[in-house]
């Protein structure tokens, strides 16, 4: 059974996926997202990429995004890069599937998540060696 409710503020539609009542154990919702219903056609700024993410954050009942990319006729570097940064800066994860998404944003997308890095925090833990004399930081100094 599929249950599909628009929402009169928010171009989201809820997709209810239930089984019968004697198996019935958790009921996954799935928001599907029409971009082009949030953004215009063409995604080209960073502030546009954090609207989006911000968007979907907000979403916190559903399971699954859906993100439906009918009428996206262009996607831009620096949206796809704030997309992907903006995704991955919180904890908390999305489950994201890309509906109807042209050969060239997917491209995009996977091009910026190749060239992603996670950057590791460098440890601040110096040696302190503390010498009496002159002698045993020359022996130091030379033993290698």
């Amino acid at each position: 059974m599929y249950w599909i409710i628009k929402t009169q503020n928010l171009p989201v539609h809820f997709i209810c996926l239930c089984t019968p009542k004697k198996e019935r154990k958790t009921t996954m919702f799935t928001s599907e997202i029409k971009i082009t219903e949030i953004l215009p056609p063409t995604l080209d700024s960073r502030e546009a990429a954090t609207r989006l993410v911000n968007f979907l954050r907000g979403i916190k009942e559903n399971n699954k995004i859906e993100l439906d990319f009918t009428g996206v006729v262009f996607m831009s570097r620096s949206f796809a890069d704030q997309f992907h940064k903006d995704l991955h800066a919180d904890e908390e994860k999305l489950d994201l599937n890309f509906k109807n998404a042209s050969f060239d944003v997917i491209a995009m997308l996977r091009a910026v998540s190749n060239t992603q890095k996670h950057r590791k925090k460098v440890a601040n833990v110096y040696k302190t060696f503390i010498f009496n004399n002159l002698s045993n930081l020359e022996d130091i100094t030379f033993s290698w």
